[in-house]
């Protein structure tokens, strides 16, 4: 049996090599890497089999669904993401590629174990058995120590605002400050090597710690695996992707911390150990991928022999002409509806703009006669004055003489 490791060979996170990491220590060895954006194209070198453990986000390119029949799968850290609930831009596609052939091959290789309680839901509810298993990079191992261990402090992606807070928190406590982010840039020819090697940089400088503020989850649950005190402020607490890891982890809202009446309970200085409850999804998922690894193995033969889909190449192809080709209509369907919502906006706002032009000429009209009665009315107080004085002086001859 050959082995492979899930990644993303174009991302810009370093959370998805992250990932890719965990899964990779369980495998004896690592024959071949598989794209996940291009799952459906993986070839190997013969017509052999490669074990994949599939803990990953599915996906940017969603007709690339579903995976080479040369992968036998180990279902395990499942999520997808509608990018439409997520409010990011991407396919107008769905839940869709996993329903027909898609849904087939997970419910081939299922029970589908997924990383997320959305994911596990949305999967039930178009009838593929799945459960919840969380992320495989909750069993990452311990890092080396270093000398410089518990003298200082990682902000890891924060709102500049709390950002500024956390310094400010941690002004005088005498540990260093460490800005740090999970962002990069795309190298599609970056080697497994330099992104192990990154990888490790990042995990080791979050085990030697004193703790790690975050709003990431592939920085907060890998500080889990680490027992690195872990605190998570995030804005979102609807995050689909955080679902139950808000209860594993020490949590407060962004609007929250920032609040000017907030106490925060939380000792930074002096952390406290992280929740034990995510160590169940720990063991558990060690065993499930250690049993996987146990169990194929000593497999041989070509992968025909472990294919458990019945789906023809020619069926697939029309499976995913039909997808695109529906995702192509929901792309103009949005779209000329984003127009015909565009004219509307349009038209009222230049109604508006008209309305409120015609007020301002008015208000310009009542200011300019205001303006003018407001000047006949100082002349007619000048005139009065000057009145007023020449009866004064009229007057005071009199009564003088």
């Amino acid at each position: 049996m050959k082995f492979g490791v899930l990644f993303n060979q174009n991302n810009l996170n370093i959370g998805d090599d992250i990932q890719a990491y965990a899964t990779a220590r369980f495998l004896p060895r690592i024959d071949y890497f598989v794209d996940r954006e291009h799952i459906d194209e993986f070839v190997p070198d013969t017509d052999e089999p490669v074990a994949v453990i599939m803990n990953a986000w599915y996906m940017w390119n969603k007709w690339n669904w579903p995976p080479s029949r040369h992968i036998l799968p180990l279902m395990i850290g499942f999520h997808y993401a509608d990018h439409q609930l997520a409010k990011q831009t991407g396919t107008p596609v769905k839940y869709e590629f996993l329903t027909g052939l898609g849904g087939e091959y997970l419910k081939a290789y299922g029970p589908v174990g997924c990383r997320d309680y959305f994911t596990m839901e949305q999967l039930q509810n178009i009838g593929i058995d799945a459960f919840f298993t969380g992320c495989v990079t909750m069993t990452l191992p311990s890092m080396p120590e270093r000398p410089d261990k518990g003298t200082y402090v990682c902000l890891v992606d924060l709102d500049p605002k709390v950002e500024k807070k956390m310094k400010e928190l941690l002004a005088d406590s005498g540990l260093e400050i460490r800005v740090m982010t999970h962002n990069r840039e795309r190298d599609i020819n970056m080697s497994w090597e330099e992104r192990k090697a990154l990888v490790e940089d990042y995990l080791t400088t979050y085990q030697n710690a004193r703790c790690v503020v975050t709003k990431r989850l592939h920085c907060s649950l890998p500080c889990l695996a680490l027992k690195t005190p872990v605190y998570l402020i995030k804005g979102m607490d609807n995050d689909i992707r955080f679902t139950p890891y808000y209860d594993l982890l020490y949590f407060v809202r962004t609007n929250d911390f920032l609040a000017e009446d907030f106490v925060c309970d939380y000792d930074f200085r002096n952390p406290p150990a992280n929740k034990p409850d995510y160590l169940k999804y720990r063991e558990d998922i060690i065993r499930r991928c250690e049993e996987f690894v146990d169990s194929v193995k000593g497999l041989d033969g070509d992968y025909t022999s472990y294919v458990k889909t019945d789906y023809t190449d020619t069926a697939i192809a029309l499976w995913r002409h039909d997808l695109m080709k529906k995702a192509l209509d929901d792309i103009f369907i949005a779209y000329r509806d984003e127009q015909v919502k565009t004219k509307q906006l349009t038209a009222r706002v230049r109604a508006q703009s008209s309305k409120l032009n015609k007020q301002e000429r008015e208000l310009a009209e009542q200011e300019e006669k205001y303006e003018g009665r407001m000047r006949e009315l100082e002349e007619l107080r000048a005139y009065k004055k000057e009145q007023e004085k020449k009866i004064l002086n009229r007057l005071k001859n009199k009564l003088s003489k």
